[in-house]
């Protein structure tokens, strides 16, 4: 465990770096206070503690172009003077014990450190804005109050850099925020010293987050894996969780996706992992809040939880259980995810083992004459209904992983119920679900008895990673799916995969609106290209052997992750690059979709 005076000893002997020959601009009374190395470039202006330009690189390779900073209003507080000193800029109130700086910024190659001590006055906290639109940062860690952020934690921008930042004083928090407004922004804020807290120091560590994996290394194909490994972390500081991006909703029904990363996840900070974000998240829910995805949640039309959202909590809390062996906070809330299993097996009313939605899922039910409704699944534009093979492939696996976590926990007869749902869905999924007019599994069959088949991708893929479909059917799947791909001429997987390799049909379409693909091809849902979901056909090609086929898919994706090709908006629209047709013509409106980066997991299977 690092002591005060460890850290404090610590950052004084990194300072010993600070005089490198050019790492300094000269200054005059009105420049800024300047420092660039290969791993960051800072700015900080001379009236007052406040950076003026913030970049970072966390692999040094000195990309540094981009400062996400928020334009700062002119300051209302106290005036300041400022004094440079070799390497570092202090900051003086004038109306204190003059020599006491009550903020002091020092530089080195790959870190900084702000130390705050108290004279006397009351000095502002050292606020720090960022845009969103230039940069989707997040703050990773342990939420304690509102808007509160324990030390240490992880200062996040994607296709950039990751900072780990330590606090020498253990009862002050970060403040953190982030709100989509006109002009939406993420704001950290550190606390200055009182009398309370008279000497703090923050440090902020340039690093780059990410697994080993064999034969990546100073291969600089795997850039974007290295930097953006954990950009499918992003922490909303209203709703407390894991959510789509720092300012947008939390859903239930993604929570699994997170978990499945952060197994493979290294340690974020000393004392905080990605599963430490999972538990807070799953805390969030037990305490009674709604995701997407569940009844109740305002934006959520329909009178059905999704049929993935309890199964997606479920595995979610069985992953924390299973790999942090935290049988404490398993044996508190085995309650709960038992309780999330019963409402999910109560679903399957024939008691055939396939868990059913609440809709009909029939062609034509999704006329929007009684309002607008919700569909079964994530793919919440598309008609996914009654029986959904995508959201029974979840609740295959969360019934196999509820058998473990009961055998863990000493459940013996919750071990026998789990275990003899699963053997029920397994045993009629594949006969429900496979078309032997396409070779391939539909996507649900609605309860007329039709089977809706539009080749979806994700459908097929997750079925077999989880293990419900046998091993030479399997292959015999993928192999079709990656004919149709070529026959209808979709090959550049820069791009991502679309979900399904045909048009939705009008009456299967559940949202009436061009915008989101109504009778619109390759538009969002409806056939329109992304990272989502294509960790799972990865992953099923590597399980098949099916090396080659994986890599002419992974390898190209690579290059967009490099080249922050999944976020951000297009040039001269509103539209943003997490959905895009085949051509690449933006379609998506998040501007930064944490499900986008799953894919990067599949570098492990290589």
């Amino acid at each position: 465990m690092t002591t005060r005076r460890r850290f404090i000893q610590q950052t004084s002997l990194a300072g010993i770096a600070l005089g490198l020959p050019g790492s300094f601009s000269r200054l005059t009374a009105g420049d800024p206070f300047t420092y660039a190395s290969p791993y960051l470039r800072l700015q900080l202006m001379r009236d007052r503690p406040a950076f003026s330009f913030f970049s970072t690189d966390s692999l040094g390779g000195g990309q540094l172009s981009v400062s996400p900073l928020m334009k700062a209003a002119p300051s209302q507080g106290a005036a300041y003077q400022s004094r440079v000193t070799g390497g570092e800029i202090a900051y003086f109130t004038g109306a204190g014990k003059s020599d006491i700086a009550v903020w002091t910024c020092s530089m080195q190659p790959k870190s900084f450190s702000l130390r705050t001590r108290t004279d006397g006055t009351h000095a502002e906290p050292f606020a720090v804005t960022f845009s969103q639109k230039a940069n989707h940062c997040t703050v990773l860690g342990t939420m304690s109050g509102d808007k509160q952020v324990k030390f240490p934690c992880v200062l996040h921008f994607p296709g950039m850099g990751t900072f780990r930042v330590f606090c020498s004083d253990p009862d002050i928090r970060l403040f953190y925020n982030a709100e989509l407004t006109e002009q939406p922004f993420v704001q950290i804020a550190l606390p200055a010293a009182d009398a309370g807290h008279p000497d703090i120091t923050y440090r902020f560590d340039s690093v780059a987050i990410f697994p080993d994996a064999a034969g990546i290394k100073n291969d600089p194909r795997y850039d974007g894996f290295r930097k953006n490994f954990i950009n499918i972390f992003q922490l909303s500081p209203g709703f407390k969780t894991l959510a789509n991006n720092s300012t947008s909703d939390a859903c239930a029904f993604t929570l699994f996706l997170y978990a499945e990363m952060a197994q493979v996840t290294p340690a974020l900070a000393e004392g905080l992992t990605a599963m430490d974000l999972v538990r807070n998240s799953l805390d969030r829910y037990f305490e009674g809040m709604l995701g997407y995805g569940m009844v109740g949640k305002h934006n959520w039309q329909s009178k059905y939880n999704s049929s993935d959202s309890f199964p997606s909590l479920i595995m979610s809390a069985c992953y924390y259980i299973q790999h942090t062996r935290d049988r404490e906070w398993g044996m508190k809330n085995y309650a709960g995810i038992r309780s999330w299993a019963e409402k999910m097996i109560a679903t399957d009313t024939n008691k055939d083992g396939i868990i059913e939605y609440g809709y009909s899922g029939n062609s034509g039910s999704w006329d929007n004459k009684q309002g607008f409704k919700r569909p079964a699944n994530w793919w919440d534009t598309i008609g996914f209904g009654h029986d959904d093979a995508y959201s029974n492939a979840l609740a295959y696996r969360a019934a196999a992983l509820m058998k473990e976590t009961a055998a863990f926990l000493g459940k013996k007869e919750d071990e026998n119920y789990f275990s003899d749902f699963g053997g029920r869905l397994k045993k009629n999924y594949y006969t429900r679900f496979y078309n032997p007019a396409t070779g391939v599994l539909g996507g649900w069959r609605s309860a007329d008895g039709q089977l809706h088949d539009y080749y979806f991708t994700f459908v097929n893929s997750i079925a077999i990673c989880y293990g419900l479909v046998e091993k030479k059917a399997a292959k015999k799947i993928m192999q079709r799916l990656l004919d149709k791909m070529k026959a209808v001429g979709y090959t550049d997987f820069r791009l991502g995969l679309p979900g399904n390799l045909i048009p939705i049909a009008d009456e299967d379409y559940a949202h009436h609106d061009p915008r989101w693909g109504y009778q619109r091809f390759q538009v969002y849902e409806n056939g329109g290209a992304s990272g989502c979901y294509v960790y799972y056909t990865l992953h099923a090609l590597y399980k098949l052997g099916m090396r080659d086929e994986a890599e002419r898919i992974l390898m190209p994706m690579l290059e967009s992750y490099k080249n922050g090709s999944f976020e951000g908006s297009c040039p001269g629209g509103k539209m943003t690059r997490d959905w895009k047709t085949w051509s690449g013509e933006c379609w998506g409106y998040e501007g930064f979709l944490v499900d986008n980066y799953l894919a990067l997991k599949a570098v492990l299977d290589r």
